[in-house]
């Protein structure tokens, strides 16, 4: 029961995180790190990549592998979560650099999420 709370939650964390990046790319270009090329176009690749993952956890034939990818996903965008981080860049309201980091090493948790999905 807990591992479907677990799925469904980050099917449904990924989806709405992928609708506003195609909805609202422009909150977004600010967490671009300035040495990754292509800002706008990442942003909305993001934002399909999050609905497309969240579909294949949802779906058992792709969970495997939807897993694997979204913790690899989550590990890809680490520069842009370190970048905010790193220069106190205000993101939907909050600039605490406590918050800031928080939010970065919070990924950990969602890498470990994904990977245990695998096995569902």
């Amino acid at each position: 029961m807990i591992n479907k709370i677990k799925l469904y939650a980050l099917a449904l964390i990924l989806i709405i995180a992928g609708v506003i990046h195609l909805i609202n790319p422009k909150a977004f270009l600010i967490a671009m790190p300035p040495y990754i090329p292509w800002h706008l176009e990442i942003i909305y690749l993001t934002g399909l990549i999050e609905i497309i993952l969240a579909i294949g956890l949802i779906l058992k034939k792709y969970r495997y592998r939807a897993a694997k990818v979204c913790a690899l996903y989550f590990i890809a965008i680490l520069p842009a979560h370190i970048h905010v981080a790193l220069n106190g860049i205000e993101m939907f309201g909050v600039n605490d650099p406590i918050i800031l980091w928080g939010r970065t090493l919070f990924q950990a948790v969602f890498i470990w999420w994904a990977w245990s999905l695998r096995r569902i």
